[in-house]
């Protein structure tokens, strides 16, 4: 078995197809297939499910998938240790975020690393907060970002602390609630229909201690995953919108009126994760030491002449 074969069907499944990963790989779509071919033969199973469209690993593919991000991760460390010792860090790390973050934090955060690390590529998997832990078992990411509620497993994740923001309240300027610019009583929320950023049941939610502390769920209406959604949904008059200070930071907020909450609890903390029992390659060390190292500070005044600590 060739390193290039393992290379090959982890890009034919992070791509969903063959075509594509060949454009990635720079390589013709029939060397891909031929390398596929010869990785099911020598494990004489198939491991893409080739009459559904987009293509599908099967379970065994599945599980080879955890293995070879496993086995290439080895190589890029080895890879990335003998380059530093001629002095420059290289390789490539996957990042997973979510929309907000994506817009707000996420390019500050790219500027100022490659700016020191400009051998290191940086790939980005944007999901939805509830599907990033997923995507980190199954080694289609090695970091994440995702707020701390609902909890995750300390047992399967290990993490540090990246940023707290506020809950903001977003309503048209001509709603009552827009009244007033003091910070609202959260009890007020639950006389109207709530617009949302995330994906959540009411068991994820009641996890958060705001919620928790008014004894009962959000009156939910929309749930979406972009923040400019949200706005969209609120400037129509569709509910109230009830999302964090980057969400709106990173939005057109024409017309309408954001304002805090009363609550000690009115905030969101996020972290960086990352799978316990997985040991990162360098290139994935390398940027969560740059993480933590900037860890606080406001997304948008990331220092770019900092060298951060070797990983």
């Amino acid at each position: 078995m060739e390193t290039r074969w393992l290379e090959t069907f982890v890009a034919v499944a992070d791509r969903r197809g063959f075509a594509a990963a060949a454009v990635e790989l720079g390589v013709s779509q029939p060397t891909v297939s031929a390398q596929i071919a010869a990785l099911e033969k020598e494990f004489g199973v198939a491991l893409f499910d080739r009459d559904r469209r987009p293509i599908v690993l099967t379970d065994r593919g599945r599980a080879l998938l955890v293995h070879a991000h496993a086995i290439l991760g080895e190589i890029e460390s080895a890879r990335g240790n003998v380059s530093e010792s001629g002095g420059r860090r290289r390789g490539e790390v996957r990042l997973g975020t979510y929309p907000s973050a994506t817009a707000g934090y996420v390019p500050e955060l790219l500027t100022a690393f490659r700016a020191v690390y400009p051998l290191i590529r940086v790939r980005l998997v944007e999901l939805g907060g509830a599907h990033l832990h997923d995507a980190a078992i199954h080694g289609d990411v090695q970091l994440f970002l995702r707020q701390t509620t609902p909890p995750l497993s300390e047992t399967v994740f290990r993490s540090h602390p990246m940023w707290r923001e506020k809950f903001k309240v977003v309503t048209p300027a001509y709603h009552p609630l827009a009244r007033s610019d003091e910070p609202l009583a959260p009890a007020q929320l639950l006389k109207h229909p709530l617009i949302m950023t995330g994906r959540y049941d009411t068991d994820g939610l009641q996890t958060h201690p705001l919620w928790f502390s008014l004894r009962q769920p959000p009156p939910l209406v929309y749930q979406v995953s972009n923040p400019q959604s949200l706005v969209a949904l609120v400037g129509a008059g569709l509910g109230v919108g009830v999302t964090t200070q980057l969400a709106m930071d990173v939005s057109r907020t024409d017309n309408l009126h954001v304002r805090d909450i009363d609550h000690p609890d009115a905030v969101r903390d996020v972290r960086v994760w990352w799978p316990r029992q997985r040991r990162l390659p360098l290139p994935a060390q390398t940027l969560l030491q740059f993480m933590t190292d900037t860890a606080g500070v406001p997304y948008n005044t990331l220092d770019t002449r900092k060298e951060p600590r070797p990983a």
